[in-house]
């Protein structure tokens, strides 16, 4: 489904898979359009941060 967002068809089992998962993660994103944009979103924030680390260390 181009530009919209997706529909609920397996939220429910997809749900269940993360509740019962040994190690839930802290966020979950479900749908294939969030699943393209999240990478790049996060390399932005880590170029965000990156100064942030490196100061952490000393540097």
């Amino acid at each position: 489904m181009a530009g919209g967002s997706p529909k609920p068809v397996g939220f429910g089992s997809a749900i269940l898979k993360v509740v019962d998962a040994k190690t839930a993660p802290r966020r979950v994103f479900f749908g294939e359009q969030s699943t393209q944009a999240v990478p790049y979103m996060y390399q932005q924030r880590l170029a965000e941060w990156a100064p942030v680390s490196r100061e952490a260390e000393g540097k």
